[in-house]
């Protein structure tokens, strides 16, 4: 996948935490999917025994020279993250019976912190 938008967040929801995870992406990325050719992934994360969600938007219009995609498929997850539950699942629900509506899975992954890539080693 080419450099694109990262997004990470934690959700204390529980049990919905997963179906939250995958609305928010897929209602994003389904968004912006004509406009920007857009790919995304959304990841479980594990690092030292917390969990959180990381969703990675990549396209050709998301690298580094683009700053106002950047901006605009922040904006929009952020504008769907303030969203009751039970609005952003009937969004979901509604969006997802199109046929041309895109879903993605989570993949579960384990990470470690790495101090060798700590910017603060960036110095010496």
């Amino acid at each position: 996948m080419e450099k694109g938008v990262e997004i990470a967040f934690q959700l204390n929801s529980g049990s919905e935490d997963a179906r939250v995870a995958l609305a928010l992406a897929d209602l994003t990325g389904n968004y912006f999917l004509r406009d920007f050719d857009l790919d995304w992934r959304v990841f479980h994360v594990t690092l030292d025994g917390q969990k959180y969600f990381r969703v990675l938007f990549s396209g050709r219009k998301t690298g580094t020279l683009h700053p106002e995609v950047h901006r605009e498929i922040r904006e929009k997850f952020d504008s769907m993250s303030k969203l009751p539950y039970s609005e952003l699942m009937h969004m979901y629900e509604g969006e997802s019976k199109s046929s041309e509506f895109r879903k993605c899975k989570i993949k579960e992954i384990q990470e470690e912190y790495d101090l060798w890539q700590d910017k603060f080693w960036q110095y010496f």
